[in-house]
């Protein structure tokens, strides 16, 4: 579970009555596919980061933080967060 802003250069923390929250399926490893194909990962934007950001799956294994016009156009990866 998350306990702050998936913004890393936020980092309120959480507050469920606020914000924007966001669902991933965990990426396939390349060696296979994982225990339990229906994983999925959380992530939560606060109020404020919410109405500028947005998150995306970049592929690859990590969550992208975007703006939010960004993603309309398709340009302009900001950050990568939780990549392993």
């Amino acid at each position: 579970m998350f306990s702050e802003c998936a913004n890393p250069a936020c980092g309120a923390e959480f507050d469920y009555r606020q914000g924007q929250f966001f669902r991933f399926h965990k990426r396939v490893l390349d060696d296979g596919e994982p225990d339990n194909t229906h994983s999925v990962e959380h992530f939560w934007l606060c109020g404020r980061c919410s109405e500028t950001y947005c998150l995306h799956n970049g592929g690859g294994g990590g969550i992208v933080i975007r703006l939010r016009f960004e993603k309309a156009l398709g340009t302009g990866t900001t950050q990568m967060i939780g990549a392993d």
